[in-house]
């Protein structure tokens, strides 16, 4: 390499002497050279191929003088910077491109196409190398880039291995390859009966004598790869099967695989195996698992294949898949999910996903995992045949963190899972479960800061956890990766600014706003506006002693020392009623700690007050263990929807009601147990009390705000 330095010379220890003109040539070339940059080498030849209007007795180097057929270019070795050159619109029946020679650093050889029209067809057909058919071979070969073709074999009446671009290493010119782009290729069509056949297939073989062979530097990108038996785009090497071989974990690194669109695939959709921090981002897989009408034998082979899953890694470090979208995808005989940590998958992560209508619900753990990640991912209404999140025995630590599950149809099974080793962390996700189905409790997993909605029979074990309505703009409205803008939340969510910080979470949310805007928001939506804290209209914690400012209507009324001062009701005959505040308030927040003396009593927050004939009420009942909402209208008394609730007498419960326009929210002890709304004339009034009937009760920590 040139140097701008003045060498030494090692025996003298001194500078050499240059000449005057050697010393001006010198400096000529490095100024030239700091101006220019480093000097390219050869840009190597370019031959162009016209299935219509070419021959093979042409030089090939011009569009005047182009090849005809495949095979002519399967005859060349190519060298560094060569381009091979397809006339758009051509269509090769029955050939297929066997490419030989390799490029160099900065100087691939490259397939393209030249002209206007159709993508460059090969329809290889039932032709085959060794008893295989691919549309193109890249055999023990480095520095390649193919681009912009189309590829099919169509429905062949033979059964072999087929792949549309087989990249593989064997033999005794196998070792470590580097620089394989694949892009723009539109494959399609592609059957055999193999679990090696498929669209775009990366493959380390050999036998045991031969060296192992690993790549590095691999692009797959913006190609469509649509009704393909047997997998739409994957990397596999022999190692899993051969015990001198050492490339389990990275026989393929800096692997990229993005934009692609991955379509009816009668097994699995991308799948990376063998790889060091690959990335798959921004493709979109649908209808992975789907059945094919081809031949029997192939049918009957589809028929044998018992698990699929769209986009996963196996024995695998540090793979990143974002941005991608999932749907469609079939269970058949298991798995079904989109998103799967399989077999000895570490390190790894699942962020700013979203799913869609997969058999086997959201995510799959398999064993021999550890520390992966998944998180801001959304999934829309996942069926659930082996749960929401799958977690199979033997797994490591998992950490699942601000995802939205969303369901509203009719699933039933788990919405959360632990394995019998590691821990699952579920932290500041959103469960909206309009469905059934269960939470696991275990002690091989923890919750914090969750929120769950819906049908939930049994919430978890978590100490922050939310179970109001968690105020989504429009739930249940994506159609896609970038349609999700109804899981953004509302101002008036709950869930801003009562999540907990996450260390090392990415940075920013599915949407991809900066983290944190504040105090962490719970769920793939950080909210980035201004959130402006709430007015304190009323506040009493009786500690002065007295009850000032209330009205009482019926019962003995006092100042207790309960711990701390409280509103006592001492009498347990008749109503008795006590209230504050003024009547125009309309649209506020009103919350109370109450505890009910004695049993069999009830006690709750008026709101709304307008006179004693006039008001809403929200109280705990202990006959029955129930939390029920009244309407007094014209002095009768309407209870107009309930909820089972422990109710303890003796102990203290914090009640809560959100009054906005004609829906009422009504919480108990943390947890939203009503929303109802009113379809009637509702009390002008806006006074808040407390009321009870035969019953003793103590009310302290009175607030209201808007």
């Amino acid at each position: 390499m040139t140097s701008n330095h003045v060498k030494h010379n090692s025996r003298q220890g001194r500078p050499r002497r240059l000449t005057l003109l050697g010393m001006i040539a010198f400096l000529l070339f490095s100024l030239l050279s700091g101006l220019s940059g480093p000097v390219a080498e050869a840009a190597g030849n370019t031959y162009y191929v016209d299935s219509a209007q070419g021959s093979d007795s042409n030089s090939g180097t011009s569009e005047a003088a182009a090849w005809k057929t495949l095979g002519q270019v399967n005859s060349v070795t190519f060298s560094p910077g060569d381009r091979i050159l397809l006339k758009a619109g051509s269509v090769w029946n029955d050939q297929y491109l066997d490419l030989k020679g390799s490029g160099s650093k900065g100087n691939p050889i490259t397939v393209d196409r030249y002209g206007s029209g159709a993508k460059p067809l090969i329809h290889f057909g039932n032709t085959a190398v060794g008893g295989e058919g691919f549309g193109v071979r890249l055999r023990n070969v480095s520095y390649w880039e193919i681009n912009n073709l189309e590829i099919t074999s169509g429905q062949q009446p033979t059964d072999m291995r087929r792949n549309g671009v087989l990249v593989v290493g064997d033999g005794a010119g196998a070792g470590n390859f580097r620089h394989i782009y694949i892009r723009n290729l539109d494959i399609h069509d592609i059957f055999g009966t193999d679990r090696r056949t498929g669209g775009i297939n990366f493959h380390a073989r050999g036998a045991n004598t031969a060296p192992e062979s690993t790549w590095e530097d691999i692009l797959i990108e913006n190609n469509t790869v649509i009704n393909v038996a047997d997998t739409g785009i994957q990397t596999m090497t022999d190692a899993f099967f051969n015990s001198a071989w050492t490339h389990k974990f990275d026989a393929f690194r800096g692997v990229v695989i993005r934009g692609n669109v991955v379509e009816k695939i009668h097994r699995d959709g991308i799948l990376v195996r063998a790889s060091a921090s690959p990335l798959i981002e921004y493709n979109k897989t649908k209808s992975i698992g789907e059945a094919c009408e081809v031949n029997t034998s192939i049918v009957n082979y589809l028929e044998d294949i018992t698990v699929v899953a769209a986009q996963w890694a196996y024995y695998t470090k540090g793979a990143i898949f974002q941005y991608n979208e999932a749907s469609d995808t079939r269970m058949l005989g298991g798995d079904g999910q989109p998103w799967d940590f399989d077999i000895e998958v570490h390190d790894s992560i699942y962020q700013y996903n979203f799913s869609y209508n997969n058999e086997g619900g959201t995510l799959l753990v398999m064993n021999n995992t550890n520390n992966n990640i998944f998180r801001y991912n959304i999934s829309q209404n996942d069926k659930d045949a082996n749960g929401v999140f799958h977690l199979v025995n033997g797994g490591g630590n998992l950490y699942v963190y601000n995802n939205i599950i969303y369901r509203s149809g009719t699933q039933n099974k788990a919405l959360t899972h632990a394995s019998n080793t590691g821990m699952a962390y579920y932290t500041n996700n959103i469960f909206y479960n309009g469905a059934s189905g269960q939470y696991t409790n275990s002690p091989r997993m923890t919750y914090d800061h969750n929120s769950f909605y819906g049908l939930n029979s049994s919430v978890p074990n978590d100490p922050h956890k939310i179970t109001g309505n968690p105020g989504f703009v429009s739930p249940g409205t994506a159609t896609g990766l970038h349609s999700a803008d109804g899981y953004k939340l509302a101002l008036t969510s709950p869930l801003l600014n009562t999540g907990v910080v996450v260390a090392d979470n990415g940075g920013q949310d599915y949407f991809g706003n900066t983290l944190y805007n504040g105090v962490p928001d719970i769920g793939a939506f950080e909210f980035q506006g201004t959130i402006t804290p709430p007015v304190t209209l009323f506040q009493d914690d009786f500690e002065d002693g007295n009850s000032s400012g209330w009205t009482t209507s019926g019962g003995v009324w006092s100042i207790e020392d309960d711990g701390t001062k409280a509103l006592s009701q001492n009498s347990g005959t008749g109503e008795a009623l006590a209230y504050t505040g003024d009547a125009s308030w309309r649209e506020y927040t009103y919350s109370a700690k109450v505890k009910l003396m004695n049993t069999f009593a009830n006690a709750g927050l008026l709101f709304r007050y307008a006179n004693a004939s006039n008001y809403y009420l929200f109280r705990l009942n202990d006959s029955g263990d129930k939390a029920e909402l009244f309407k007094k209208t014209a002095g009768t008394l309407t209870m107009v929807s309930s909820a089972s609730f422990a109710v303890t007498p003796g102990q203290w419960t914090e009640l809560k009601v959100t009054v906005s326009g004609s829906t009422i929210t009504a919480s108990a002890g943390g947890n939203q147990l009503i929303q109802w709304t009113d379809t009637a004339a509702q009390p002008a009034g806006g006074k808040i009390g407390l009321r009870m009937h035969s019953s003793t009760a103590r009310m302290d920590d009175v607030k209201v705000t808007e």
